[in-house]
């Protein structure tokens, strides 16, 4: 198994120079992916892992230099940050790979399971095509390379979360790397002093959650789900429609003889939906 001090790792940011990629209200996107660039790249360094950049300054960049820059670092991996853009109520998180490489599937995949804890999961997607110039590093790469659109620049609620979220969010796209390489991430909470010694209370039985690793996702449109185990109106706390859901399930409870699953949202908000398999599916994370 590869150490966390071997690993070599490209994090790139994307456009720069006179080409900004999407603009709105709230920057440029070739700005915002150097700042999170930078974030993430100090962070994965704090850990001990190799990082090398594109690009350090609003410069113009060239994506095969880039990809040969990548080739010749030998390096395990490439990420390349961007920002979506399009109505001001699209929204999440996204991650591509070049079609038909499972391990730049895999690499996608992993990065993305982490961001979309800050974001709607909208999901990964392959490149099935050359349509898209900016996802070039995804085909000249000899590493695994995945090209992660961190949230939408043009969404207020999208760049809220990231101005206020962003140390963290840099730190999830390098737990992500490492989820792919089976490494362990540090434990980063601070050392607290040991407490004073207590009484030990009596143990309870451990009740393990059979829903971990799965999320919950819609088959239906504008699916009801539930401030509390109900199926009243007045309890109704939303709506989630197709191919999206709560990523984290906590338990199945009975309602008035008709199943729920007790979810969790990615900012901890507890809610119940109905568990018919006619209208949700349990997908693995």
């Amino acid at each position: 198994m590869m150490k966390i001090n071997e690993l070599k790792l490209a994090i790139y940011a994307g456009h720069g120079g006179t080409d900004p990629g999407a603009s709105s209200s709230y920057g440029k996107e070739s700005d915002k992916a150097l700042e999170l660039m930078t974030a993430a790249t100090s962070y994965a360094r704090s850990l001990g892992i190799k990082v090398i950049n594109n690009r350090i300054s609003n410069v113009a960049r060239n994506i095969s230099a880039d990809a040969r820059k990548a080739n010749a670092e030998k390096v395990n991996a490439v990420i390349e940050i961007h920002f979506d853009s399009a109505t001001a109520t699209a929204n999440g998180t996204t991650g591509f790979y070049c079609e038909g490489s499972t391990t730049s599937k895999s690499l996608a995949q992993k990065v993305n399971d982490r961001v979309d804890d800050y974001f709607r999961d909208r999901d990964i997607k392959p490149d099935t095509s050359t349509r898209h110039g900016r996802l070039g590093i995804l085909r000249e790469t000899s590493a695994p390379a995945m090209l992660l659109e961190t949230c939408f620049i043009s969404n207020k609620d999208d760049m809220t979360t990231y101005s206020t979220k962003k140390t963290l969010i840099a730190q999830a796209i390098v737990h992500g790397a490492l989820d792919y390489f089976n490494i362990a991430p540090p434990n980063t909470k601070p050392n607290k002093p040991n407490p004073a010694p207590t009484k030990p209370k009596p143990s309870t039985p451990v009740v393990s959650n059979p829903y971990v690793g799965k999320k919950l996702v819609s088959k239906s449109k504008a699916l009801r789900f539930y401030s509390k185990p109900s199926w009243v109106d007045k309890d109704v706390a939303g709506t989630v429609n197709e191919g999206l859901g709560f990523p984290t399930v906590l338990a199945k409870v009975n309602v008035n003889g008709s199943p729920q699953y007790k979810v969790q949202n990615s900012k901890g908000a507890i809610f119940y939906i109905t568990a018919s398999t006619k209208y949700v599916e349990l997908k693995a994370k």
